[in-house]
């Protein structure tokens, strides 16, 4: 299961909500998607893998718990396209 919520907190589509406490809904949804996922794994055998696309704008994630996100990840995809501008 990948996660792409752009992005918790805000930073993102101005027209997106932007709450606080997405910071740590996204812990509580990513800490309920792992319990759910290995003890699916438990049951059948099969891995399922848990995996967040993240911008490559660390501002975008500085209010998250990595500390609490990181182990429930088996990875972490980094969008990393439309870097392009005259920057």
């Amino acid at each position: 299961v990948d996660i792409d919520w752009e992005y918790p907190v805000g930073k993102g589509a101005k027209d997106n909500s932007q709450r606080p406490e997405d910071a740590e809904n996204f812990v509580l949804l990513l800490t309920e998607l792992r319990a759910q996922l290995t003890a699916r794994s438990n049951l059948t055998g099969q891995p399922y893998l848990l995996t967040i696309a993240a911008g490559n704008d660390r501002e975008q994630y500085a209010s998250l718990d990595w500390a609490h996100i990181h182990p429930l990840l088996d990875w972490i995809n980094v969008m990393s396209y439309d870097l392009y501008g005259a920057w």
